[in-house]
């Protein structure tokens, strides 16, 4: 059983290690400060625009 966490230690080690260089990236801030503005937009039309769309399926045209 010793021998089991001898060879775990090191690879649990390596891997927390590689997550905390990971976190330490500045990328996520970098990518958050540019999309943040997109809060702040004013919608163009106050009430959405409504669509009508009528479907009509011939009955004869359905292949089953």
């Amino acid at each position: 059983m010793k021998n089991f966490f001898r060879k775990l230690f090191p690879l649990a080690i390596t891997l927390a290690l590689a997550v905390l260089s990971m976190a330490q990236s500045d990328k996520d801030a970098i990518t958050l400060n540019q999309i943040s503005g997109y809060r702040q937009w004013a919608k163009v039309n106050r009430q959405p625009v409504k669509a009508d769309i009528s479907v009509r399926i011939n009955p004869a045209d359905v292949v089953s």
